[in-house]
């Protein structure tokens, strides 16, 4: 029930207006007789109407209202008042009073007055209430405005959930806010951002889904409002953790639950209410987007790291042109194979880097593909800074760049080293090729100069020749032999060669080797200069070997000084090194007046497919492979150069004084022996009749009975009814071969195995190595020195007498 102060000292009025019109009402009396009286009680406890009488004994009831206004009290009051003028009437509504009575006045006249202010009163508050209601309503959506705007303009996640906690804390009079996340793994709730939570319990906040409160809020994702009052005791956040209120709301990204927005009340007994529970769980949703837009905000960033690298990193060559052919954007490898930076290139017309030639096609190309055509990938060929070729696919699509004007985006793949393999196969198909042919020319040419050798030695061992004649045979004899080292240089070169080491002289190796390149010196009018130590110590090494490294070797330095445009001067040198502590060297140099090699390049020349040269010109592998023979025999290959001026390659390989054990080769050495010669039948077995006639003029100068026959299939007939004590056959024949023919002996006649002797002008091909090799059969190359194959016999037929001598 509300109270009404009745200020009048007429005990009358006082009684009617407390005994009969407020009850009536429903209001109840408090009465002061004064002015000073009715203030005090004013103070005391604030009424919700006052009835004032004009005349008080003390002071006047105009007074008494401006005291009222002064000191605050919005209390509307009602005058009372027997005699009054208009002028008070006007002053005292100006101090506030809402309405007055003239005395004497009637019950039902007073309850209409009476009920008239507290009915102004009661819509004056509710109006106030609604413009707090209204007031607080447009601080909380201000709140979530600014908020909103946070999410969507701020990229820093944490300094957003911050604000979110913060602003929760703020709209529902909370003490303390958190917002925790799920830690999928370890299946807790840990605390992501907190406002007025100590330190130590913010360290702590960690706690576990299955018996706490934000845990159950995670589980069944409905928000939970709980007080001491409901709730009946403190409530419990987590161990330690006591509040008296709480509001907890759950963060929902899609369908799942990610973590829970709380507030709580510690200290104050004030519970938070349904719309702060609306206005938490608002902001809760911000919380959710917040953090959806970090994690897709750092996605899209990790993406465009990611697509930076492949771009920039890509092993392909990608690179961007406007409509006008300029180079907009390039990845690293662009200024890699072109020799230049960056900045030389961006904004640049892709024609000022292309071939002549190959932009005709690239630029219709790309004009198709501006004018909306389909085109398939091309080719393009570019100059880098050395002015070198580089050979290119590209791919090229049309694209929409952000100011909407149409673009080409281009991936191009380097085919430079593409094509130098695709030659590199074309050589080594050429070298299968020359290697066949070789063998071919090998075997005709070296009958016809086992025939011209064979005689001219023949010849030679007449005694009454004159001294001209004698010359001209020895002549011949000599250039018989050069013509049988050459074609035996060509087959070590153009085929494999099984790895043989023995005693040699580097002088010889060298001089042979620089025979199969004199004439085209010659005539490329390069001047040959021999600086060769003429006391160079013997060593030990594979001479085909040697051969193979020096001949590539003396081919670079012909091509340098042959690019160079002219006249060359080419010295080949040979010397002894000695250093204190390291095994003696012999050096091989081979110094050329030619283009010279770039610094950059001196490191990677001996690099398996690197060539200065360019494509279709030179395969790579020259250098490579004679750097790898050198390192087999122990030694060391560099070279030194100067552009413009030439190049000098240096071979050091280990002085070997002694041949190791086991390397002997006694078939082509002279050997000396006691037992006196004696004749035997020597079956000879050659397709070739000039070859045959010249063996059965050696054999029979060497005091022996040679039987002649021109096939495998002839010899078994002749040993039908005749025994020989020497096969002599040749190798590659019609019919039967000398193989087949050994075979046939050991099934036939198995005593005739042991003296059965190859020869053959192919032995150098694989495929003869290891048929000898397995056969075990002694051999003797074409053409041969009589006392070669005079030693060959002795050698067979000392062995056959061994048994006799036991």
């Amino acid at each position: 029930m509300e109270d009404i102060l009745i200020i009048d000292d007429s005990l009358e009025i006082c009684h009617f207006l407390s005994q009969y019109v407020l009850p009536e009402l429903g209001y109840r009396a408090i009465v002061a007789n004064t002015g000073r009286q009715g203030l005090n009680k004013l103070r005391q406890s604030v009424p919700a109407l006052i009835l004032l009488d004009l005349q008080l004994p003390d002071i006047s009831g105009l007074e008494l209202l401006r005291l009222i206004a002064q000191e605050g009290y919005d209390v509307p009051v009602i005058l009372m008042t027997a005699h009054g003028s208009e002028g008070i009437a006007v002053e005292a509504f100006r101090l506030g009073a809402r309405n007055y009575m003239i005395k004497p006045f009637s019950e039902t006249e007073a309850q209409a007055i009476i009920e008239q202010a507290l009915r102004e009163r009661r819509l004056q508050q509710e109006k106030e209430q609604l413009n707090r209601n209204l007031q607080q309503r447009v601080q909380e959506l201000t709140v979530l405005y600014a908020i909103g705007k946070s999410v969507s303009s701020l990229l820093d996640q944490e300094e957003v959930l911050v604000r979110i906690v913060e602003a929760g804390v703020y709209i529902t009079h909370a003490e303390e806010g958190f917002l925790l996340l799920h830690d999928a793994q370890a299946n807790e709730l840990y605390l992501r951002a907190a406002k007025n939570i100590g330190e130590a319990r913010a360290q702590s906040l960690r706690m576990a889904i299955d018996d706490t409160l934000a845990g159950q809020v995670m589980r069944t994702a409905k928000p939970i409002r709980l007080d001491t009052v409901s709730y009946g005791s403190s409530l419990k956040v987590k161990t330690g953790f006591l509040v008296r209120a709480l509001l907890q709301v759950p963060l929902i990204v899609g369908n799942t639950v990610i973590g829970v927005l709380g507030v709580d009340n510690q200290r104050s007994t004030r519970t938070f209410t349904e719309n702060d529970q609306y206005l938490l769980s608002a902001l809760a949703d911000y919380a959710a987007l917040a953090i959806e837009n970090a994690r897709l905000y750092d996605e899209a960033l990790h993406n465009e790291k990611r697509y930076r690298d492949l771009f920039a990193n890509a092993h392909d060559l990608i690179f961007t042109l406007d409509q006008q052919l300029r180079i907009t954007s390039i990845n690293k490898v662009g200024p890699a194979i072109l020799g230049r930076a960056e900045d030389e290139l961006l904004g640049r017309p892709l024609q000022d880097f292309a071939t002549p030639t190959s932009w005709v096609q690239a630029r219709h190309q790309f004009e198709h593909l501006l004018i909306g055509r389909a085109i398939q990938p091309f080719e393009m060929q570019l100059l880098n800074n050395d002015g070198e070729t580089v050979y290119l696919e590209v791919s090229a699509r049309l694209a929409s760049t952000t100011s909407r004007n149409e673009g080409i985006h281009c991936i191009a793949r380097n085919l430079t080293e593409r094509r130098r393999l695709e030659e590199q196969l074309v050589q080594a198909e050429k070298l299968s090729a020359l290697g066949q042919l070789v063998a071919g020319v090998a075997h005709e040419l070296n009958n016809p100069l086992t025939s011209i050798s064979g005689y001219t030695q023949l010849l030679l061992r007449e005694r009454d020749l004159g001294e001209h004649v004698l010359d001209d045979l020895t002549q011949i004899h000599r250039q018989a032999e050069r013509a049988a080292r050459i074609v035996q240089g060509l087959l070590v070169f153009a085929r494999e060669h099984k790895p043989e080491r023995r005693t040699i002289n580097l002088n010889e190796v060298i001089q042979d080797t620089l025979t199969l390149r004199t004439y085209q010196l010659k005539v490329d009018d390069i001047k040959v200069v021999l600086q060769f130590d003429p006391n160079l110590p013997f060593t030990v090494a594979d001479p085909f070997q040697l051969q193979q490294v020096a001949l590539n070797l003396i081919n670079n330095a012909h091509q340098a000084m042959t690019a160079k445009g002219e006249p060359g001067q080419l010295t080949l040198k040979t010397e002894v090194v000695e250093e204190t502590g390291v095994i003696p060297m012999l050096r091989f140099s081979v110094t050329d007046t030619g283009t010279g090699i770039p610094k950059r390049d001196l490191t990677r020349i001996f690099d398996p497919f690197f060539t200065t040269k360019p494509v279709g010109q030179g395969t790579g592998l020259g250098l490579s492979i004679c750097f790898g023979i050198v390192q087999e025999h122990g030694g060391h290959i560099y070279a030194e150069s100067e552009v413009g001026v030439g190049t000098t390659v240096v071979v050091d390989i280990p002085l070997i004084a002694e041949q190791p054990q086991g390397i002997t080769d006694s078939l082509h050495d002279p050997a000396e022996f006691d037992q006196e010669p004696f004749s035997c039948r020597v079956l000879v077995v050659e397709d070739e009749e000039s070859v045959g006639l010249v063996l059965a003029r050696l054999l029979r100068e060497l005091g022996h009975q040679p039987v002649v026959v021109t096939s495998g299939e002839d010899a078994l007939t002749v040993l039908q009814h005749d025994s020989v004590d020497i096969v002599l056959t040749d190798i590659k024949m019609p019919g039967l071969d000398g193989f087949e023919l050994y075979d046939a002996l050991r099934q036939r006649y198995p005593e005739l195995t042991d003296r059965v002797v190859f020869v053959s002008g192919d032995t150098l091909s694989p495929a003869t190595q290891t048929r000898l090799a397995q056969s075990g059969v002694p051999f003797i190359e074409k053409p041969f020195a009589i006392y070669q194959l005079e030693n060959l016999i002795r050698k067979i037929l000392a062995r056959r007498s061994l048994p006799q001598a036991e």
